[in-house]
């Protein structure tokens, strides 16, 4: 049912988002550019009749540009035919420049050359005539351009109104839009919050399922890291190294990752505090496909745990791409009645029953009786990794008897692995874990 829902609101989505988005893209009109007008100054008498006959024109010329740019949606037709107007003017106005010239010429001239000025001025006439018939030329034009602006703006009126028209539309669309997404994200919230809702009932089914002892098993196999640690020491003949191999386990509390290594599995012991290292390495080696080292920069002990008990940590990088290589520790240890041992090589496992002893906070008494080995069952060991039934992890055994919890990661003393020469610190660290160990009761040493 609740996939059916689902797929009912995701089509009316969809069929939303397409019905209401504008596919198309407002035009932005060209600019007006307005035109300049030039004048020409009067420089003669003799040109009189020219100038007064070119100021008309330019006056013409002046109130057809402020015509033109009034309108806002001038064609590109009546843009070419005033282009060619302009450029009539233009080629009138320079011709009546040089007859201005000739005329001043003419006048400072001897007398002896009055009968070509005469000529002149009659040429000078013929071309005034000849501005006259363009006068009235352009003035017709001029005419019809102004009857297709009025056009133009009758148009543009319509248009408007129609864009007005369209816009209250547009706002109404816009308004039932508002409406229907509320309608949406209410329905998406209430869908959300019954997954949210169904995914914690899921997870809280799967926390008290109890997994198959087997399942646990071969899923241990496949998340075991590799911890390589290497100490120096100087002697009386040579230096003295140990090297030691062990597979660890990932742990996550949420906040930070970590490898679990015994004390017993690395290269230092609590009789080492007053020792001292020439050079302390270590390598992390993390389950496949990550098969590349990782230097290890120290080792930490478990604050509220085991002195005995260390920790690798582990950056999160290394493991953001497989988160689910590291256990999580156990939010509530004493959930089920049984817990799922393993030993630390990975040769056999087996379910054991566990109570909780008073006078030892922070360990679990294991069931070890002889009977149940002669039975056939799987006996503890130190060193056992301890899992609870959903895969959470609880603790390791310190003894044939006790399993010592790991609460969290929080880290205490750390012992520093230095390749160049080991600080002092690895032997107070040392020091003050013999000194927790020793307070310990002895059936738990």
């Amino acid at each position: 049912m609740n996939k059916t829902l689902l797929l009912i609101l995701c089509d009316f989505l969809l069929l939303n988002l397409l019905a209401l988005t504008r596919w198309d893209k407002p035009e932005v009109p060209p600019p007006n550019t307005p035109s300049a007008a030039r004048s020409v100054s009067p420089q003669d008498d003799v040109v009189a009749a020219l100038r007064l006959t070119l100021e008309e024109e330019k006056s013409n010329r002046e109130k057809l540009a402020r015509d033109l740019a009034s309108t806002q949606d001038e064609s590109r037709s009546r843009a070419a035919v005033l282009d060619q107007a302009r450029t009539r003017t233009t080629e009138l106005s320079e011709r009546l420049q040089k007859s201005e010239q000739e005329a001043a010429r003419l006048a400072q001239q001897a007398q002896a050359e009055t009968e070509r000025n005469r000529a002149a001025l009659e040429a000078a006439k013929a071309e005034a005539e000849m501005l006259r018939q363009a006068k009235e030329k352009l003035r017709s034009e001029t005419d019809a351009l102004r009857s297709q602006l009025t056009v133009a703006e009758v148009q543009a009126k319509s248009a408007e109104e129609k864009v007005k028209l369209t816009t209250a539309t547009l706002r109404q669309a816009e308004e039932e839009k508002k409406k229907l997404i509320e309608q949406n994200q209410s329905l998406s919230q209430g869908v959300t919050q019954l997954a949210e809702k169904s995914g914690q009932i899921t997870k809280e089914i799967r926390e008290y399922r109890p997994v198959a002892p087997n399942a646990l098993y071969a899923d241990y196999l496949s998340r075991r890291a590799t911890v390589r640690l290497m100490a120096e020491r100087p002697s009386v003949q040579n230096k003295r190294v140990r090297r030691t191999e062990s597979r660890a386990i990932l742990l996550t509390d949420g906040n930070r990752t970590a490898a679990l290594v015994p004390l017993e599995e690395t290269p230092f012991q609590l009789g080492d505090a007053e020792s001292s290292w020439e050079s302390l390495t270590g390598t992390l080696t993390l389950p496949p496909p990550s098969n590349f080292p990782k230097p290890l920069p120290a080792l930490e002990s478990i604050k509220g745990s085991d002195p005995r008990l260390l920790l690798a940590p582990v950056e999160l990088a290394l493991i953001e791409k497989n988160p689910e290589l590291a256990y999580r520790i156990a939010s509530d240890p004493f959930r089920f009645p049984k817990a799922l041992l393993i030993s630390p090589s990975g040769k056999g496992y087996g379910e054991c029953s566990f109570k909780l002893e008073p006078s030892f906070p922070g360990y679990l008494e294991m069931d070890s009786r002889f009977l149940n080995r002669l039975q056939g069952e799987y006996a503890p060991e130190a060193g056992d990794l301890v899992l609870s039934l959903n895969g959470e992890f609880l603790g390791v055994m310190v003894n044939d008897h006790f399993c010592a919890l790991v609460p969290s990661l929080e880290p205490g003393s750390a012992l520093p692995l230095d390749p160049k020469g080991a600080s002092r610190g690895v032997g107070e660290t040392l020091a003050t874990l013999r000194k927790k160990a020793s307070a310990l009761d002895s059936r738990l040493q």
